[in-house]
């Protein structure tokens, strides 16, 4: 008796992956593709921002703390606007 048991208990583990295993198998769906293109995706816009130029901000560039003798205890607020380098 204790063997048919213990035979009972070990299907009764194997059981949800043989299910699992079963379900996957049964999958009909072909493999999607991006678009239904090979390759990458053809997005224009997306094209354009990859190989398009860094845009600079010429404001922020010229926030650099790098040569500061007491560096500030919290980055530069940007909302604010920089010292005007003649007064």
């Amino acid at each position: 008796m204790a063997g048919a048991w213990e035979a009972f208990m070990h299907a009764l583990r194997a059981l949800p992956l043989l299910l699992l295993a079963a379900l996957a198998a049964c999958s009909a769906e072909a493999p999607r593709t991006r678009g239904g293109e090979e390759g990458p995706a053809h997005d224009p816009v997306m094209q354009a921002a990859i190989e398009g130029q860094l845009m600079v901000d010429p404001d922020l560039s010229q926030a650099n703390n790098r040569n500061l003798a007491i560096v500030p205890a919290a980055p530069a607020d940007a909302s604010l606007p920089l010292p005007d380098p003649k007064s």
